[in-house]
């Protein structure tokens, strides 16, 4: 019943329009914006979601990468990325630390890399199964 009253009172604000369009194209792009609305929020959500607190160690910087971004491989995943902007050529690996509330070091991988003067990628870290992903408040990014 209530669903029948908002259609009514939506048909009924959206003709009171005064554009030349009709009353099923009115609705349907009063509804088409809100479900898109409703889908870029909660994409939005998702994303916030995933990303991760990263502590990245100065030695990065010092080696001419920036870390930009961190995020989970996915609801529920163990694994971590993390996107590396590189102004000099660099061959090494980094070691990513998954830390607790107390910042306990709980998880620990390693990523061999190799980046290009002006290069750019994500580095993805895989952590023991045995890892409780839920415990994760953080990650420690240095180079190894």
């Amino acid at each position: 019943m209530k669903k029948g009253i908002f259609v009514v009172s939506l048909v009924l604000a959206l003709s009171a329009c005064g554009e030349d369009r009709s009353l099923s194209q009115k609705a349907g792009s009063a509804i088409s914006g809100t479900a898109t609305d409703f889908v870029a929020g909660l994409g939005e959500g998702v994303d916030k979601r995933m990303a991760l607190k990263l502590d990245v160690d100065p030695s990065v910087a010092a080696s001419g990468m920036t870390v930009t971004l961190g995020k989970s491989r996915g609801m529920g995943s163990k694994d971590a990325s993390v996107y590396v902007v590189a102004t000099r050529p660099y061959t090494g690996a980094f070691l990513a630390r998954a830390l607790d509330e107390s910042g306990t070091e709980i998880g620990r991988s390693r990523v061999d890399v190799e980046f290009t003067a002006d290069d750019a990628k994500y580095v993805n870290f895989v952590f023991n199964e045995e890892m409780d992903s839920q415990l994760v408040r953080s990650y420690g990014i240095s180079l190894r």
